[in-house]
C-alpha cells in the first residue's frame, strides 16, 4: 500500500468517525452527566468500530452485498436495538421526573446509612450502551467494506490488516475520547449541565426516530 492509498484511507475514515450520528450524540449525552461516564461511553463505541472493522477486513460486507437479506435482518434487528435503548432513556427521565423528593426529616439514629451502588457500574452501564449504539448500526460494514475496498486492491498481509485496524481504532478512540472529555469539562458542564434532563429526552427521542428508520427502510 502506498503512502497516497494510506493518507486517503485514513482521511475517509477520519471523515466518517467525526460526522454527526448516534455515536456523537451519545458520547455528549453521557459526557455531561461526568467524565468517566462519558470516556467509558467512548470506549464502547470504539469497541463497536473494531466489530465492525474486524468484520469488513474479514470480508463479512461482500457476504452481506451477496445476500442482502442478511443485510435487512441486521438492520432490523439494530433498528429495534436503537428504538429499545431510546424508549428505555424516555422511561428513565419520565420516572425521575414524576420521582418526589423525599421529606426532609432527620432520620432516627438507628436507621442504617444507605449503600451506595459499586462505581464500576456506572461506567460498565455506560460501556454497554456506547457498544450498543454503535452495533445497532450494521449498515457500517456496508460503509467500512466500501471504504476499505478501493484501498485494498492488493494483497494485504494480516500484520498489514492488523496495523491498519489499529491506526483506524486509535483515530477513533482519540475523537470519542477528545469529545468526551470535552464534554465533561466544568466549564462546559456549568453551561450545559442544568440541561441534561432535556438533553437525555432529545437523545433518546432520536434514538426512537432512527431506530423506527432503521426498520421502516429495511422492509420498505
Amino acid at each position: 500500500m502506498t503512502a497516497a492509498q494510506l493518507l486517503g484511507l485514513f482521511g475517509v475514515w477520519a471523515i466518517a468517525v467525526v460526522s454527526p450520528g448516534p455515536d456523537v450524540v451519545v458520547v455528549l449525552q453521557r459526557a455531561l452527566a461526568g467524565r468517566r461516564q462519558g470516556l467509558a461511553t467512548a470506549l464502547g463505541i470504539v469497541t463497536g468500530l473494531t466489530v465492525w472493522l474486524a468484520a469488513a477486513f474479514a470480508g463479512v460486507a461482500t457476504l452481506v452485498r451477496v445476500y442482502p437479506q442478511v443485510m435487512t435482518g441486521l438492520q432490523v434487528a439494530g433498528g429495534l436495538l436503537l428504538a429499545t435503548l431510546g424508549v428505555l432513556g424516555l422511561r428513565g427521565w419520565w420516572r425521575s421526573r414524576r420521582a418526589t423528593p423525599p421529606p426532609a426529616t432527620a432520620a432516627p439514629a438507628t436507621t442504617a446509612p444507605t449503600t451506595a451502588p459499586p462505581s464500576d457500574l456506572v461506567p460498565r452501564a455506560d460501556f454497554t450502551r456506547g457498544l450498543l449504539t454503535n452495533l445497532a448500526n450494521p449498515k457500517a460494514l456496508v460503509f467500512f467494506g466500501a471504504v476499505l475496498t478501493p484501498f485494498l486492491r492488493e494483497e494485504v498481509s494480516p500484520a498489514w490488516s492488523v496495523a491498519l485496524v489499529a491506526g483506524m481504532i486509535a483515530v477513533a478512540l482519540a475523537w470519542f475520547g477528545g469529545l468526551a472529555l470535552v464534554a465533561s469539562h466544568r466549564v462546559v458542564n456549568e453551561r450545559v449541565g442544568r440541561l441534561l434532563p432535556w438533553v437525555d429526552v432529545v437523545a433518546s427521542t432520536l434514538f426512537v426516530v432512527v431506530g423506527v428508520a432503521f426498520v421502516v427502510t429495511a422492509l420498505a
